[in-house]
């Protein structure tokens, strides 16, 4: 069970206090933290991207193509699969360097300037969760308007501290996402994630998240390995 308390100006953030943790609005001293830990959550996604990678057709059947031609080249068993390991490690490299290119854009980007790119106006904001003094969790909301179509929020950034997963708050901190654009009379909350990320798909469609479609990244990574982005909406009741 949990209990909400505002303070006072519609405008400002609900705390949620939990039993063992609380969710609050973002600090400035929460800055170092709330990098460090999109950046640690990020790399934890490189050795399941990895694996489900190697299972991908078209992978295993260029390992499959390299480790015969090599065969029927050398002659060595022993060759070949040196050779297959090697690939295997540059294609782990590979991965990893792309992971922290995507993370030190993130970090140049909204993640450079919070406060700027989430607290600066009524339709955005950015939440931590905190316990024991440390932040354990993180969640942002920015404010989408096309033209032609209604106010929607779109729920960025959600990490957990991998100790302090299965506790709730991840369920708590996109709670916070919805109540927030419930209540500034947005149509839905948008959200995208990857296509390994397997617990997160998992959250999103328990709390009510449909997922419209999905695209591949425009890099030589996704079109190798046809990598994709899962996009999620939430409708809001009007």
């Amino acid at each position: 069970m949990f209990s909400v308390s505002t303070k006072g100006q519609e405008n400002k953030i609900q705390e949620v206090i939990m039993s063992d943790f609380n969710i609050r609005q973002y600090k400035d001293t929460d800055y170092e933290a709330v990098r460090a830990m999109f950046a640690d959550g990020m790399m934890e996604h490189v050795p399941t991207t990895f694996w489900f990678l190697l299972n991908n057709p078209r992978i295993y059947l260029l390992l499959l193509c390299v480790f015969l031609i090599l065969l029927i080249c050398s002659k060595s068993f022993l060759f070949c699969i040196l050779a297959v390991a090697l690939l295997l490690a540059v294609g782990w490299h590979f991965l990893n360097a792309e992971f922290q290119q995507f993370i030190q854009q993130c970090l140049r980007e909204d993640l450079l300037d919070i406060s700027k790119s989430y607290l600066g106006g009524d339709g955005s904001c950015f939440w931590v969760a905190e316990s024991g003094g440390d932040v354990v969790g993180m969640v942002g909301a920015q404010y989408l308007r096309n033209p032609d179509e209604q106010p929607k929020i779109e729920l960025k950034r959600m990490s957990v501290g991998k100790c302090h997963r299965k506790r709730g708050i991840a369920k708590v901190l996109c709670r916070t996402v919805l109540s927030f654009a419930r209540q500034r009379g947005c149509s839905a909350v948008i959200l995208q994630t990857s296509q390994v990320q397997f617990a997160a798909q998992k959250l999103y469609e328990s709390l009510g998240f449909r997922k419209l479609h999905e695209f591949r990244l425009p890099s030589y990574f996704a079109m190798l390995t046809n990598f994709t982005i899962f996009h999620y909406r939430y409708d809001i009741p009007a």
